[in-house]
């Protein structure tokens, strides 16, 4: 039923000797064309996660940037409302002043 010196799994035992029956030249051509095109094959995977690596130190480097004007426009608004807090305080203090004055008869002030 199994030729003598295959195993069932397909493989040839060691100490048998097989041999094709396809011309050198033939097999040569295959082998190398199976070889070239596992060559293309990792290339081209090489190619794909050069490519992701690239994609995913951009998104690093613009998360990066946005997070920093983030923070900078947060700084910002936090300073615009501490001086809205400020002017407010101001103009109440300048309003009960002008008030006081009122009651006192003293001059307005422009």
């Amino acid at each position: 039923m199994f030729k003598e010196g295959l195993r069932m799994d397909g493989m040839v035992q060691a100490g048998s000797a097989r041999s094709f029956r396809s011309p050198k030249r033939i097999l040569v051509r295959f082998f190398q064309g199976s070889r070239d095109r596992w060559k293309e094959k990792y290339r081209a995977a090489k190619r794909e996660l050069k490519k992701r690596n690239n994609e995913v130190l951009d998104v690093r480097k613009s998360r990066e940037a946005w997070r920093q004007k983030a923070e900078q426009a947060q700084g910002e608004a936090e300073r615009l409302r501490e001086q809205v807090k400020r002017l407010q305080e101001e103009s109440e203090a300048e309003k009960a002043f002008r008030q006081e004055a009122g009651k006192k008869g003293l001059p307005r002030v422009p």
